[in-house]
């Protein structure tokens, strides 16, 4: 049965506030939503659901299409909104930094997420077949065994400063997936991780995966257009990498003159600083 929550405390609300630029929260007695105006921040809906621990005991569905959280969630539980057909947006606060198993799994209408704060870890299957889901963008350290297989409407993954492992299988059979980005800070990657993922046209390549990466997006190398470097020194053209014509080479820009002078390189389109890119500064960090 549905239930009625009464926000007595302006914390509560400002949890997702935060992430929405609001100013302020009104009080709202006797609803399950709060009202987010326009002016406030124009890609928020009208009414955001906040899911507490009262509804996690009550064993609550939530039935609502726009669902963020009260401060006492510290993380979602295995299987909690397994093949919740109602969800479309879920907005995660600074505070919850775990997403257990199959917590999302099935739940194919929903569209996007939205994090807040730094994750450690986004746990096996937790959005396994989330077809609907467009884009991820998330400052995680962990992603598991197929957390993200068969997200058939992914177009870009963005890891944020502190990715660290991403497991077999994480982003398998994305097939519309175009755009993975991650920091230097990347050391683990494990076989099968992006299988079927073969419409990529921008990636990065972490220091720790100078030969590797090329061969794990290998299959989609024709259609490469942007390639970012992250390296602490110069290396050859591995063997498994194929490049395009039309595709440009962002490199650090302490070693731009010798990527350029490399026959090999030279087979990319263009070969550019990655201080002249959108998202790395020169050392290969986040801008």
């Amino acid at each position: 049965m549905k239930k009625n929550i009464i926000l007595a405390s302006t914390a509560l609300c400002m949890t997702l506030a935060l992430g929405f630029g609001m100013s302020s929260c009104e009080k709202k007695s006797q609803k399950s939503t709060v009202t987010v105006k326009k002016s406030e921040a124009s890609e928020a809906p009208k009414d955001i659901f906040f899911y507490t621990s009262k509804h996690r005991k009550d064993k609550y569905v939530p039935t609502e299409e726009h669902m963020g959280f009260g401060s006492n969630i510290l993380d979602i539980s295995q299987s909690e909104f397994k093949d919740n057909k109602n969800l479309k947006e879920v907005w995660f606060g600074p505070q919850i930094e775990h997403v257990a198993n199959y917590a999302f799994a099935g739940c194919t209408s929903l569209e996007k997420v939205h994090f807040q704060g730094e994750v450690k870890v986004i746990n096996d299957e937790a959005f396994l077949g989330c077809s609907s889901l467009k884009n991820l963008k998330v400052d995680v350290y962990t992603i598991g065994l197929n957390a993200f297989k068969d997200c058939t409407s992914l177009e870009s993954a963005r890891f944020g400063e502190h990715i660290w492992w991403i497991r077999e299988g994480a982003f398998a059979n994305c097939t519309k997936l175009k755009s993975v980005l991650m920091g230097i800070t990347m050391k683990k990657m494990e076989d099968g991780a992006f299988d079927g993922c073969t419409n990529l046209e921008e990636f990065s390549v972490p220091n720790d995966f100078k030969n590797r990466m090329f061969g794990i997006v290998s299959a989609s190398a024709a259609k490469w257009k942007k390639v970012y470097l992250l390296s602490t020194e110069y290396f050859p053209l591995p063997k498994n990498c194929t490049p395009n014509s039309g595709c440009t080479l962002y490199v650090p820009d302490a070693f731009l003159a010798q990527y350029q002078a490399d026959a090999g390189w030279q087979k990319f389109g263009s070969v550019e600083p990655l201080s002249k890119s959108k998202y790395f500064t020169a050392e290969g960090f986040w801008k």
